[in-house]
């Protein structure tokens, strides 16, 4: 679950992958700050007025971005708006995410000290098979901790403690919302188009005749993205019928209770289980509120080859139910299926891919994509917030504007 593992550097493979892998849209993104707050003026001005920038989900992806582009860019120089087509940010709505190079990240934002508030801290992994024959055991914090370069990439902090966490959805959601000031986040905005400004700039068109503009447009809005379809009708070659998302023919269940349901000392413990056609996860998760949760996910191959809806037409116990007989027909230890059978918070949805076909930026650099609009990761590799924190990564790592106008030359 996006963890270190034996026979291979454990820190450094990962974050060079994951920042390869979100360089392009970052690259221009950080160009297109560079141009608009050096570029105004005198080089010895400041920019004329606060570039804008539109981020269109709330989402933790949409949420970090924001914060992150606040800290780049300086909290005068920009006005960020978040927008999303929910009604609200709900709480107790989906399930947990592990952190790892995503809390470093995090960390490196000024949130390290939140987020120890209300993660739960990873310290180990096993893996095992039905009959219980161990595959994995992994003390995941010594070996973080021995690596040579654990300070330096962030997964230790400067007191000595181990990033990796895992937490609750809306707990991550909440932590990153109260970054922001008042009016940044606006729901119920459904978007519909994007199109080019004359004279520089984007117009985003959302339902009810609503209209703003905006100097950068950030897809954060998932892997049925709006945004990443109107990149791919602004491509040269028509890629639309290619930019949407794939099924992969595998579905995945999440069942969630309260902590305390799971085999005693096992809360900083990722425990994996490997079944003929199945795959389990149980892991405890820090929540809102000093709150502790328990979950478990089921992973398994489907027949349908394409799949429309997530479960809409499914109650909670019709999905608890359909959990608990899988994991029975698996074979599954009595203390998985007992907390399966406890779960009060139940969904199940497919797993997507994209192909990497349509372009992560557009629009002359105006409009750029993050998260799963940009690369959609199946939830059961505990990668997708990460790597859509991996930008945020990037623009640390330009320290100057100097530094920013020089990636604009170097991104091409």
């Amino acid at each position: 679950p996006g963890i270190p593992v034996p026979g291979r550097p454990p820190l450094r493979s990962s974050f060079a992958n994951e920042e390869l892998s979100a360089a392009t849209s970052a690259m221009r993104l950080l160009a297109l700050c560079a141009a608009l707050t050096v570029g105004a003026g005198t080089s010895s001005s400041p920019t004329l007025r606060p570039l804008r920038v539109g981020i269109i989900g709330a989402g933790p992806a949409g949420l970090a971005q924001a914060v992150a582009i606040r800290k780049l860019v300086g909290e005068e120089n920009v006005r960020v708006s978040v927008l999303d087509r929910s009604d609200q940010l709900r709480p107790a709505l989906g399930g947990g995410v592990q952190l790892n190079s995503g809390a470093a990240v995090l960390s490196r934002l000024g949130l390290g000290a939140e987020l120890k508030r209300i993660g739960q801290p990873i310290q180990r992994v096993r893996a095992r098979t039905l009959e219980s024959n161990s595959l994995l055991d992994l003390d995941l914090a010594g070996a973080i901790r021995q690596h040579p370069q654990a300070a330096e990439s962030g997964m230790v902090d400067g007191a000595g403690d181990l990033l990796a966490f895992t937490v609750m959805r809306d707990a991550l959601q909440e932590l990153l919302a109260a970054q922001l000031p008042p009016g940044t986040l606006t729901f119920g905005r459904v978007l519909e188009r994007v199109r080019p400004l004359a004279g520089g700039g984007v117009v985003a068109d959302f339902a009810g005749g609503i209209t703003e503009e905006f100097d950068l447009l950030i897809g954060a809005d998932g892997v049925r993205s709006v945004v990443r379809a109107a990149l791919a009708d602004a491509a040269v070659l028509p890629l639309r019928d290619l930019a949407g998302p794939l099924y992969t023919g595998i579905r995945i269940a999440w069942g969630v209770a309260p902590a305390g349901l799971r085999p005693p000392g096992s809360e900083g413990e990722l425990h994996q289980w490997f079944g003929p056609g199945v795959y389990c996860l149980t892991a405890t998760y820090g929540g809102r509120d000093g709150l502790k949760y328990d979950q478990c996910v089921l992973v398994r191959a489907d027949d349908a080859s394409v799949r429309t809806s997530v479960n809409a037409e499914w109650s909670v116990s019709d999905i608890r139910e359909s959990m608990v007989t899988e994991l029975q027909r698996a074979g599954m230890p009595a203390n998985v299926i007992d907390l399966a059978r406890a779960t009060e918070r139940c969904f199940e949805l497919g797993s997507y891919q994209h192909l990497p076909l349509c372009p992560w930026w557009g629009f002359d650099g105006r409009v750029v994509l993050v998260g799963d609009a940009a690369h959609a990761m199946p939830p059961f590799l505990g990668q997708g917030t990460n790597q859509a924190m991996q930008v945020k990564f990037l623009y640390l790592r330009a320290p100057t504007r100097g530094r920013k106008a020089q990636l604009l030359a170097q991104s091409g």
